[in-house]
Protein backbone atom coordinates (compact mmCIF):
# COMPACT_ATOMS: atom_id res chain seq x y z
CA UNK A 1 0.00 0.00 0.00
CA UNK A 2 1.35 3.42 -0.95
CA UNK A 3 0.58 6.37 1.27
CA UNK A 4 -0.56 9.50 -0.52
CA UNK A 5 0.64 12.74 1.02
CA UNK A 6 -1.94 15.43 1.61
CA UNK A 7 -1.69 18.97 2.91
CA UNK A 8 -1.25 18.94 6.70
CA UNK A 9 -3.52 21.98 7.15
CA UNK A 10 -6.38 20.03 5.57
CA UNK A 11 -5.76 16.89 7.60
CA UNK A 12 -5.54 18.10 11.21
CA UNK A 13 -6.62 14.79 12.77
CA UNK A 14 -4.10 12.79 10.71
CA UNK A 15 -1.32 15.24 11.59
CA UNK A 16 -2.19 15.11 15.30
CA UNK A 17 -2.15 11.32 15.38
CA UNK A 18 1.10 11.08 13.42
CA UNK A 19 2.75 13.62 15.72
CA UNK A 20 1.58 11.59 18.75
CA UNK A 21 3.19 8.47 17.24
CA UNK A 22 6.65 10.08 17.38
CA UNK A 23 8.24 9.13 20.72
CA UNK A 24 8.31 12.42 22.64
CA UNK A 25 9.26 12.71 26.28
CA UNK A 26 7.22 14.82 28.64
CA UNK A 27 9.35 16.59 31.21
CA UNK A 28 9.22 19.59 33.47
CA UNK A 29 11.39 22.57 32.57
CA UNK A 30 12.73 24.61 35.46
CA UNK A 31 13.79 28.22 34.95
CA UNK A 32 14.39 31.21 37.17
CA UNK A 33 13.76 34.91 36.63
CA UNK A 34 16.22 37.72 37.39
CA UNK A 35 14.80 38.12 40.92
CA UNK A 36 15.29 34.42 41.73
CA UNK A 37 11.67 33.27 41.41
CA UNK A 38 11.58 29.72 40.09
CA UNK A 39 9.07 28.53 37.50
CA UNK A 40 8.14 25.05 36.25
CA UNK A 41 6.48 24.23 32.93
CA UNK A 42 5.65 21.02 31.08
CA UNK A 43 7.83 20.58 28.01
CA UNK A 44 7.72 17.94 25.32
CA UNK A 45 9.81 19.36 22.49
CA UNK A 46 13.25 18.23 23.71
CA UNK A 47 15.74 15.95 21.96
CA UNK A 48 19.45 15.13 22.28
CA UNK A 49 21.49 16.68 19.47
CA UNK A 50 25.17 16.30 20.49
CA UNK A 51 27.24 14.09 22.77
CA UNK A 52 30.50 15.93 23.42
CA UNK A 53 29.49 18.09 25.18
CA UNK A 54 26.00 16.71 25.70
CA UNK A 55 23.45 19.12 24.28
CA UNK A 56 19.69 19.09 23.87
CA UNK A 57 17.53 21.09 21.50
CA UNK A 58 14.34 22.37 23.10
CA UNK A 59 11.43 24.42 21.78
CA UNK A 60 9.80 26.73 24.34
CA UNK A 61 6.57 28.63 23.77
CA UNK A 62 7.29 32.26 22.89
CA UNK A 63 4.69 33.73 25.28
CA UNK A 64 5.58 31.50 28.26
CA UNK A 65 7.11 32.47 31.60
CA UNK A 66 9.87 29.96 30.85
CA UNK A 67 10.82 31.80 27.66
CA UNK A 68 11.02 35.13 29.48
CA UNK A 69 13.07 33.51 32.25
CA UNK A 70 15.51 31.82 29.84
CA UNK A 71 16.04 35.14 28.10
CA UNK A 72 16.81 36.86 31.44
CA UNK A 73 18.78 33.99 33.03
CA UNK A 74 19.93 31.39 30.46
CA UNK A 75 19.96 28.43 32.87
CA UNK A 76 17.63 25.44 33.03
CA UNK A 77 16.79 22.20 34.79
CA UNK A 78 14.87 19.40 33.12
CA UNK A 79 13.02 16.95 35.37
CA UNK A 80 12.30 13.65 33.63
CA UNK A 81 9.34 11.72 34.95
CA UNK A 82 8.62 7.99 35.11
CA UNK A 83 5.44 6.31 33.92
CA UNK A 84 4.00 6.22 37.43
CA UNK A 85 4.29 10.02 37.67
CA UNK A 86 1.54 10.90 35.19
CA UNK A 87 -0.01 13.36 37.66
CA UNK A 88 3.22 15.37 37.57
CA UNK A 89 2.95 15.35 33.79
CA UNK A 90 -0.29 17.26 34.13
CA UNK A 91 0.62 19.55 37.03
CA UNK A 92 2.57 22.31 35.27
CA UNK A 93 0.40 23.37 32.33
CA UNK A 94 -0.86 26.61 33.90
CA UNK A 95 1.32 29.70 33.58
CA UNK A 96 0.79 30.86 37.17
CA UNK A 97 1.53 28.22 39.79
CA UNK A 98 1.04 28.32 43.54
CA UNK A 99 4.26 28.64 45.53
CA UNK A 100 4.70 27.80 49.19
CA UNK A 101 7.22 26.71 51.80
CA UNK A 102 6.06 24.06 54.26
CA UNK A 103 8.37 22.96 57.07
CA UNK A 104 11.35 24.30 55.11
CA UNK A 105 10.42 22.53 51.86
CA UNK A 106 9.74 24.69 48.80
CA UNK A 107 6.60 23.67 46.89
CA UNK A 108 5.50 24.65 43.40
CA UNK A 109 1.95 23.62 42.48
CA UNK A 110 2.00 21.55 45.68
CA UNK A 111 5.04 19.46 44.70
CA UNK A 112 8.41 19.61 46.51
CA UNK A 113 11.26 21.11 44.54
CA UNK A 114 15.00 21.41 44.97
CA UNK A 115 17.09 24.30 43.67
CA UNK A 116 20.10 23.72 41.40
CA UNK A 117 23.17 25.90 41.93
CA UNK A 118 21.88 28.39 39.32
CA UNK A 119 18.63 28.79 41.26
CA UNK A 120 16.46 26.83 38.82
CA UNK A 121 14.06 24.37 40.43
CA UNK A 122 13.61 20.69 39.73
CA UNK A 123 11.16 18.18 41.10
CA UNK A 124 12.42 16.41 44.24
CA UNK A 125 10.74 13.19 43.06
CA UNK A 126 12.01 13.31 39.44
CA UNK A 127 13.11 10.07 37.83
CA UNK A 128 16.19 11.93 36.46
CA UNK A 129 17.37 15.53 36.19
CA UNK A 130 19.55 17.39 33.70
CA UNK A 131 20.75 20.95 34.29
CA UNK A 132 22.96 23.55 32.67
CA UNK A 133 23.21 26.55 30.42
CA UNK A 134 20.84 27.60 27.66
CA UNK A 135 21.65 29.35 24.40
CA UNK A 136 18.99 30.87 22.14
CA UNK A 137 19.20 29.41 18.65
CA UNK A 138 16.24 30.69 16.66
CA UNK A 139 12.84 32.31 16.91
CA UNK A 140 10.31 29.95 15.29
CA UNK A 141 7.27 32.22 15.67
CA UNK A 142 5.12 30.58 18.35
CA UNK A 143 8.17 28.80 19.84
CA UNK A 144 11.83 29.62 20.39
CA UNK A 145 14.49 26.99 19.74
CA UNK A 146 17.08 26.70 22.53
CA UNK A 147 20.29 24.71 22.86
CA UNK A 148 20.63 23.27 26.37
CA UNK A 149 24.15 22.23 27.38
CA UNK A 150 24.08 19.53 30.05
CA UNK A 151 26.42 20.45 32.91
CA UNK A 152 24.86 18.42 35.78
CA UNK A 153 22.93 15.17 35.95
CA UNK A 154 21.22 13.02 38.58
CA UNK A 155 19.12 9.87 38.32
CA UNK A 156 16.97 7.70 40.55
CA UNK A 157 18.65 4.44 41.57
CA UNK A 158 16.17 2.45 39.41
CA UNK A 159 17.55 4.22 36.33
CA UNK A 160 21.09 3.19 37.29
CA UNK A 161 20.45 -0.46 38.26
CA UNK A 162 20.94 -3.22 35.70
CA UNK A 163 22.00 -2.92 32.07
CA UNK A 164 21.44 0.37 30.26
CA UNK A 165 19.04 -1.37 27.86
CA UNK A 166 16.75 -2.38 30.73
CA UNK A 167 14.57 0.69 31.08
CA UNK A 168 12.57 -0.38 34.10
CA UNK A 169 11.72 3.31 34.70
CA UNK A 170 11.47 4.74 31.21
CA UNK A 171 10.70 8.42 30.90
CA UNK A 172 7.09 9.51 30.69
CA UNK A 173 6.04 10.36 27.15
CA UNK A 174 3.38 12.68 25.78
CA UNK A 175 1.48 9.62 24.53
CA UNK A 176 1.32 8.26 28.11
CA UNK A 177 -0.75 11.17 29.42
CA UNK A 178 -3.53 11.23 26.81
CA UNK A 179 -3.33 15.00 26.87
CA UNK A 180 -3.11 17.12 23.75
CA UNK A 181 0.23 18.95 23.74
CA UNK A 182 0.75 21.28 20.84
CA UNK A 183 -2.09 20.17 18.57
Amino acid sequence: MTLDLAGAADHEEVLRRVMWSIPTMLGVLGTVDASGDAHLMNISWVTPVASNPVRLAAAVETQSHSQANLTAVPKYTLSLLSLDQRALGRAFVKPDLDRDVVEGVELIAGYPVVRASAGTAYLADAHAVLAGSAQLLRDLGDHVLWLFEVESVAAHVDVLDGPASDHSRRALGVFDTRMNYGR
